[in-house]
């Protein structure tokens, strides 16, 4: 099945700027990043996709933004930085989140299952900042609440949440000493089941996507003994409805950072350690690498953080292309099935 990518163009902010993700509901598809000053913080970018193109939407600052959702046109989430962000048809409102207000906070997964009803994953320093915990919160349509979570290691996080009911929901990511982690809500507790580990080295799941209760995916990374980035492998794992087993990964490198999921199968996209994207799509019990969006004109590098499929059922993917490591601009491609 040969790709056919149509680059597209977002405006550029600043000599570094790049986005994390997407979103789209039936008419508007939204892409969310961050621009690097040389000084001060992260300025957070959000870009709209309309009739004539990409264009940048003026919202709050809250840094990075990891994760976006839409819920329907006018209802939008994104979160990030400790923090959340919500479009209500007109513009962009700062959300406070339950009591993550530090600047190591970080929220990366987003799953929804109506605009009452909105969940969101990451980690968070401990009171006495000794180490960072996992965290889950709640949106029930007037404020995010903390929902505990089992203390699986001194020190873990969360990444990726996602199910298909709100009482069948999985949270995953990584303990220590790099082992990865699954937990499963099943309306009352959270519950930890063990993850297939790989053979050697350390795992991390960055994200989870169901297609039933009996068919759940989790992707993200796995090294080598002592590796460290540059050894990366894409790594993803498989629950049945009874236990989670390794899926089949093709052996090159690089990692998963997020699962893009439309009504029959479940796309991957991330980035290998030379800047190379990578987009691979489950078939079967196998994933499939698929030939990733070319880079634009005057550019070497393009790095894959986030997708969404459009109303049209295409595969929107965003990330950052440069021709240099210290001139990253957004990039965003459409695959046309």
């Amino acid at each position: 099945m040969a790709a056919n990518w149509a680059s597209e163009q977002v405006p550029a902010v600043g000599q570094q700027s790049m986005l994390h993700t997407a979103a789209a509901s039936d008419g508007t598809a939204w892409a969310f990043g961050i621009s690097a000053p040389d000084s001060g913080p992260f300025r957070t970018l959000i870009f709209r996709r309309g009739e004539q193109g990409w264009q940048r939407v003026a919202a709050p600052g809250i840094g990075r933004v990891s994760r976006a959702i839409a819920i329907s046109d006018a209802d939008v989430w994104a979160v990030g930085d400790g923090e959340s962000l919500h479009w209500d048809g007109d513009r962009w409102r700062h959300v406070p989140t339950a009591a993550l207000h530090d600047a190591r906070a970080q929220l990366f997964g987003l799953a929804q299952f109506g605009g009452t009803d909105v969940w969101t994953a990451g980690y968070a320093p401990r009171r006495d900042h000794s180490a960072s915990r996992g965290t889950v919160q709640h949106w029930d349509g007037a404020a995010w609440t903390d929902v505990p979570v089992p203390a699986v290691a001194p020190g873990w996080s969360l990444a990726g949440i996602g199910g298909v009911s709100p009482d069948d929901l999985w949270a995953v990511g990584r303990g220590r000493p790099g082992h990865a982690v699954a937990l499963h809500w099943d309306g009352q507790d959270w519950q930890q089941l063990p993850v297939s580990a790989p053979e050697s080295g350390t795992a991390k799941l960055c994200d989870v996507a169901a297609l039933a209760s009996n068919d759940v995916w989790a992707a993200g990374y796995r090294t080598a003994p002592g590796g460290g980035v540059r050894t990366r492998r894409p790594f993803a794992v498989h629950w049945d409805g009874s236990a989670w087993s390794a899926g089949e990964v093709p052996a090159g490198p690089g990692q998963i950072w997020q699962l893009v999921q439309d009504h029959a199968s479940i796309w991957g996209v991330g980035y290998a350690p030379d800047s190379t994207p990578i987009v691979v799509r489950m078939l079967g019990f196998a994933w499939q690498f698929l030939p990733g969006p070319p880079a634009p004109g005057g550019t070497k590098h393009s790095s894959l953080y986030g997708g969404a499929i459009l109303p049209d059922g295409n595969l929107l993917v965003v990330g950052a292309t440069s021709a240099s490591p210290d001139t990253a601009q957004p990039f965003a491609a459409v695959r046309r099935n």
